[in-house]
C-alpha cells in the first residue's frame, strides 16, 4: 500500500502539482470511510513531505468517529505541533493521554506544546506525569518512537546522578522573557581568559551569506576583547591534527562527510587549549555577548543545553584547557575510525549523530563525567542567560540555545552538500 501511494502521488504532483496531489489524497479518504489503515498512510505519507494541512484536514474528516485511533491522532498532532497550531496540538495530546496513559508520547507532545504557550510550570508537571505513568523503575512500559522522546525519559531517570534535567527544568521555568537581563550593562567586563574561536570549512570559499555571518561574530567577539575567528580548511585541519593530536587522524582521514570531518576536529583542537567553536550557520543574537561575558569571568567551559529537550547540542561552545568534560569526550573517541565494519550496517544519521563524534557523544560523555565524579550541586543565580554545574575541584557552564544563537537560512543548507540532505539520501 505504502509503494503504491507513493507512486500515485509522485504522478499526481507531475500532472497537477503539491496541491492537486494533497487534494487527491483527501479525496481518496473521504472516499473510503472506515479504511483505518489507508488513511494512516495516507496521513504519515502527507507529514512526511511536510503536508502538515492535509494531514490535519485528515484528522478532522476521520478522528470524530474513530476518536481512539492512536496512531492516527499522533501523526495529526505532532502535524499540528510541527505547523505551530500549539493549541490544536495539546487538545491532541490530552486524548492521546486519555487513550493510552502508558505512551509516553502524548505526554511529550503536552509538554513541548505547552512550553511554547507559556505555561511552563505544567510543561514539567505533564513530563513529570508521563515518566510516573510509563517507567516502571528503570523498565520503559511502552514503546518511544524517536531519540528526541527518549532524551526527555533518560534525562528524568537520570535526574539524581546528571545535571541535565535539573538544568532544562530550571531554564524552561525562566522562560524567553528578557525582563532578567539587565539593559543597563552596555560593556563587557575585562576576561579573565581569552579563548580562541575557530571554525572548520572544507567546501573552497564561502557563500556571502556565510561569510555574512562571521562577520557578525567577529563584531561580536572584537567587542569583548577577543581575537576573530580561525576559520581552517581541510589541509589545514589535517596538518594541525597531525602535529598536535594525531589519535584523532584516523578518524578524521575516514569521516565520510565534510560535516563529520567538522565534528572531528572541533574536538581535537577543543580539547587542547582555551577555544570557542561555532557551526557556520549559527547566527548570534541579541544576548549573545551577555553570555559570553559572563562566561569570560568563570574559570569553567560553557555548554550548549537544547532550548527544549533536556540535552547536549554541539554546534556552540567554549572549552577550558584541562577541562575534565573535554578531556573524557576526547578519552572516549581517540583513535576511532569510521570505517570500521562494525559500521557498515549503521545509517548515515545514526552514524553521524549518535555513534561518532556527534551531539549523543556530549551527552555520553558527561554522563560518564557524573558517574567518576558526581556533581555536588547548581548554581542558578546568573539565570536566565546562564547556569552552572558545580563539581568538587572545578565547574561546568551552561546556556539555553536561544540566549546565544539561532539558526541561519543559509543557501547551502538545501543542496546536497549538506549533511542531514546527505545522511537521508
Amino acid at each position: 500500500m505504502r509503494k503504491a501511494l507513493t507512486a500515485l502521488v509522485k504522478v499526481a504532483t507531475v500532472c497537477g502539482g503539491e496541491g492537486f496531489a494533497q487534494r487527491l489524497l483527501i479525496s481518496l479518504v473521504g472516499a473510503t470511510p472506515g479504511w483505518s489503515g489507508l488513511h494512516r498512510e495516507v496521513a504519515r505519507l502527507c507529514a512526511k513531505r511536510r503536508w502538515f494541512d492535509a494531514v490535519i484536514r485528515i484528522g478532522k474528516q476521520t478522528l470524530p468517529e474513530r476518536s481512539s485511533d492512536h496512531q492516527l491522532r499522533l501523526i495529526v498532532a505532532d502535524s499540528c505541533y510541527a505547523s505551530r497550531r500549539y493549541v490544536e496540538a495539546l487538545q491532541h495530546a490530552k486524548v492521546l493521554i486519555e487513550v493510552v496513559p502508558t505512551s509516553f508520547d502524548g505526554y511529550h507532545i503536552a509538554c513541548e506544546s505547552l512550553q511554547l504557550l507559556g505555561r511552563p510550570t505544567e510543561a514539567i508537571a505533564t513530563l513529570e506525569e508521563g515518566c510516573r505513568h510509563c517507567l516502571d523503575g528503570e523498565q520503559l512500559l511502552g514503546t518511544v518512537r524517536s531519540r528526541h522522546v527518549h532524551r526527555h525519559l533518560q534525562a528524568y531517570l537520570k535526574r539524581d546522578q546528571v545535571p541535565l534535567y535539573g538544568l532544562w527544568s530550571e531554564a524552561i521555568v525562566h522562560g524567553d522573557a528578557t525582563a532578567g537581563v539587565d539593559e543597563a550593562v552596555d560593556q563587557p567586563r575585562q576576561p579573565l581568559f581569552r579563548p580562541q574561536p575557530f571554525q572548520y570549512w572544507s567546501q573552497g570559499t564561502p557563500p556571502q551569506d556565510v561569510i555574512a555571518i562571521t562577520e557578525q561574530w567577529n563584531g561580536l567577539f572584537e567587542h569583548l576583547g577577543l581575537k576573530s575567528i580561525m576559520v581552517f580548511g581541510r589541509d589545514q585541519a589535517l596538518e594541525w591534527i597531525t602535529r598536535h593530536n594525531p589519535d584523532f587522524r584516523i578518524a578524521f582521514e575516514t569521516a565520510p562527510h565534510y560535516a563529520a570531518e567538522s565534528d572531528v576536529f572541533r574536538l581535537a583542537y577543543a580539547s587542547c587549549g582555551d577555544t570557542i567553536w561555532l557551526d557556520s550557520d549559527v547566527m548570534p543574537v541579541a544576548t549573545s555577548w551577555r553570555v559570553l561575558d559572563l562566561s569570560l569571568q568563570c574559570h569553567s567551559s560553557l555548554l550548549y543545553l537544547k532550548k527544549r529537550v533536556p540535552y547536549l547540542q554541539s554546534s556552540f561552545f567554549l572549552s577550558r584547557q584541562g577541562c575534565p568534560f573535554f578531556a573524557e569526550l576526547a578519552n572516549g573517541l581517540r583513535g576511532f575510525d569510521y570505517s570500521d565494519p562494525r559500521f557498515q550496517s549503521v545509517g548515515k544519521l545514526q552514524l553521524i549523530h549518535d555513534c561518532s563524534f556527534g551531539p549523543a557523544s556530549y551527552t555520553a560523555a558527561l554522563e560518564r563525567l557524573c558517574a567518576n565524579v558526581p556533581f555536588t550541586g547548581f548554581d542558578h543565580a546568573s539565570l536566565p542567560l546562564m547556569q552552572r554545574v558545580l563539581f568538587p575541584a572545578f565547574s561546568l557552564s551552561f546556556f539555553r540555545g536561544n540566549w546565544m544563537v539561532r539558526g541561519g537560512p543559509l543557501s547551502y543548507k538545501q543542496s546536497a552538500d549538506n549533511w542531514k540532505v546527505w545522511a537521508r539520501s
